[in-house]
């Protein structure tokens, strides 16, 4: 036997083989009934076209209540995409409380840090005050006629009032009179 004869002759096995397996299947199919086989199997063959209404044997009752099943199993699976949903909006709130609670932790420790500068600077400036309170009166008054308004009346705020009263009356009169109603909150 030469090679091309050999060839042909394995072709020939293959097909063979491949039609009795495509017989085999048939047969199967043909001879049992669908509703017997594996509820998957009778399911993919009733789906075949042709081929699925010859082996179906299900009575319209049962097909009535594998649509039924069939809706069921649709409205579950939308329900479950319904909450898993739900939990990744749930998930992305807590995500977002999260940030806002460090976000909120933050703006608490800068303002902590303000508050302790202010509070500093407040004891600062009730300590300048009293320097200013102990000191001559017309001497007080050249050097905070010197100065800022808004820092002089910072330390005028800190000042007794009899103080404050003595040098306003040793400053000049313009200067003082602008300080007094910066004073009052009018300006």
């Amino acid at each position: 036997m030469n090679m091309a004869e050999k060839k042909y002759t394995l072709i020939g096995v293959a097909i063979v083989l491949f039609t009795t397996l495509i017989a085999g299947v048939f047969f199967y199919l043909w001879f049992i009934k669908a509703g017997k086989a594996e509820p998957a199997l009778s399911n993919a063959i009733s789906k075949i076209p042709f081929i699925g209404a010859r082996f179906s044997s299900r009575t319209a009752e049962e097909k009535i209540v594998l649509e039924e099943i069939e809706k069921e199993r649709s409205m579950l699976q939308a329900e479950w995409d319904k909450i898993n949903r739900q939990m990744d909006e749930i998930n992305k709130k807590q995500e977002e409380l999260k940030n806002k609670e460090i976000e909120l932790k933050t703006k608490e420790e800068e303002l902590n840090l303000a508050k302790a500068k202010m509070d500093e600077s407040e004891k600062n400036m009730k300590n300048i005050a009293q320097y200013y309170e102990l000191m001559e009166t017309g001497r007080a008054a050249r050097i905070i006629e010197s100065m800022e308004d808004e820092f002089v009346i910072q330390i005028f705020r800190n000042m007794k009032k009899e103080s404050v009263a003595e040098i306003l009356a040793n400053m000049d009169p313009k200067r003082a009179a602008a300080i007094t109603k910066k004073l009052s909150g009018l300006q």
